[in-house]
């Protein structure tokens, strides 16, 4: 008995070592839209990112962090990874985080008229990536 206690907590233990955070912790519900330029696109693990150049109404310019999911779970996902470039003008949506100047990527109007969201892990009957 005790052979299959210990046995059962070793083999165990890899699987709560692989939690990961929730969004909820970084990121508030409320949502926020902006026109700007995709700079540093990153495609990395855990999390791929962009920095958003956004002119504000004083002429200047500010840099919003937008973090997306990993790059494997994008491809998983449906993603074309060459359906973000850099230099890209794009109207951003995202919801606010807690740390200044950082998004969680919703959805993006390209620069060709298609808006492109992630697929929600949450729902696995989301499959629509595109639309018009």
């Amino acid at each position: 008995m005790l052979r299959n206690l210990v046995l059962t907590i070793l083999f165990s233990t890899p699987a709560l070592l692989c939690a990961h955070h929730s969004v909820a912790l970084v990121f508030s519900q409320e949502r926020i839209t902006f026109e700007g330029s995709i700079k540093e696109l990153k495609w990395v693990n855990p999390h791929s990112s962009f920095i958003l150049e956004v002119a504000k109404e004083d002429g200047t310019k500010e840099e919003w962090l937008v973090e997306l999911l990993a790059r494997i779970a994008l491809e998983r996902g449906g993603w074309n990874l060459d359906e973000l470039q850099n230099g890209w003008n794009i109207t951003l949506t995202g919801r606010i985080g807690y740390r200044d100047r950082a998004l969680r990527f919703v959805e993006a109007r390209l620069p060709d008229g298609r808006t492109l969201r992630e697929r929600s892990p949450l729902d696995p009957s989301d499959k629509k990536i595109f639309s018009r």
